[in-house]
């Protein structure tokens, strides 16, 4: 069970910032986290809890998370402005705010998400993409992000059954019933 102090905070990770002449700053995302916290919760508690109830866990990281930090109370309209978090300093400006500003009931956050990098260098994402080459075979290209995929083309080769004097040195003699082709096929093969 939540204590008293616990408070719920929205978590945007698929919007953007948007800037109101009415209220100042709004978040656009329309399906936002849910997250339960406390005054003594850590940045990377906080990381940790938006990253395990999104299943991204060592897939994506929080570069920052905005603040949709509430600063003044005009008649019955709060007006935001946009802070960054990212430290348990920053996180403690929005504790601040909490008790500052209690017509603000649910503290709204906008977590900046990036794909990990591996220790090559290169992102988690899936890098190889299977892919077959415009007018070539059935065959599947494989693709990397990282680097271009060069299939050198392919040349046709005759085949061997193709038994044809392509020289033009035919004997001087036709004999009657002999078969002389008068239209050329020729079959071609791949390596």
């Amino acid at each position: 069970m939540a204590s008293e102090e616990s408070f719920l905070v929205l978590v945007h990770y698929r919007g953007s910032i948007k800037r109101k002449t009415r209220s100042g700053v709004k978040f656009t995302d329309k399906d936002p986290l849910c997250i339960i916290v406390t005054p003594t919760t850590t940045y990377d508690a906080l990381v940790s809890c938006v990253l395990d109830k999104l299943g991204l866990e060592g897939v994506k990281r929080v570069k920052k998370f905005f603040y949709r930090i509430p600063t003044a109370v005009l008649h019955d309209t709060v007006k935001f402005d946009c802070s960054t978090i990212g430290s348990n300093e920053d996180l403690q400006v929005m504790f601040l705010c909490r008790r500052q500003f209690p017509e603000v009931r649910t503290p709204e956050l906008l977590a900046k998400l990036v794909d990990v990098v591996s220790s090559s260098g290169g992102s988690n994402r899936n890098a190889n993409t299977i892919a077959a080459a415009a007018g070539s075979s059935s065959r599947p290209a494989v693709a990397s992000s990282s680097a271009p995929v060069y299939e050198p083309p392919m040349q046709p080769v005759a085949s061997p059954s193709f038994a044809v004097d392509l020289g033009g040195n035919v004997g001087d003699e036709v004999r009657h019933g002999e078969h002389i082709p008068t239209e050329m096929t020729m079959t071609w093969s791949r390596i």
